[in-house]
């Protein structure tokens, strides 16, 4: 008598490439060096506040990445000097360039939930969140100006 042999189930992660974060789209230290006007030199000696601390400051509440200390007025105000500079125009409307931040904002309130969801769920969580940002870059990244590679992401 032939034994049956047993179907075995395996469990496939069709996802797990977005378990981390692809590092082209990553945060990541940089190296920047800066021409620091002597007026805001001695206005932060003064107040004893760091240029580096200033600018990183200003950097994570732009781009409404976590940051603990920022407010929405901070967010805001970053956003408005960020559009009153016309940075990204001509290539993209202001009107576009809005529904940019408005998006990131969104994107940053949903990751406020996270505490909340079980182990499990937050991995699939994580996962969805690296997929759907690398999606709203390419989306933004060729919509009105860029036809070529997203790898010029790594340029800046």
């Amino acid at each position: 008598m032939k034994k049956k042999k047993k179907d075995r189930i395996v469990t496939v992660d069709m996802y797990h490439q977005y378990a981390e974060i692809d590092e082209m789209y990553s945060s990541r230290p940089r190296e920047v060096k800066l021409n620091i006007p002597s007026n805001l030199r001695m206005l932060c000696a003064i107040l004893e506040v760091e240029v580096e601390k200033l600018l990183n400051d200003f950097i994570w509440m732009l781009s409404y990445s976590h940051h603990d200390s920022a407010t929405s007025k901070q967010r805001k105000i970053a956003k408005k000097f960020f559009l009153c500079c016309r940075f990204g125009q001509p290539f993209y409307t202001k009107k576009q360039i809005m529904q940019m931040f408005n998006e990131l904002k969104s994107q940053r309130k949903i990751d406020e939930t996270v505490g909340t969801i079980d182990y499990k769920d937050r991995e699939l969580f994580w996962k969805n969140k690296h997929m759907y940002m690398q999606y709203w870059f390419k989306r933004w990244f060729e919509m009105n100006r860029h036809k070529g590679d997203v790898s010029i992401l790594e340029e800046y």
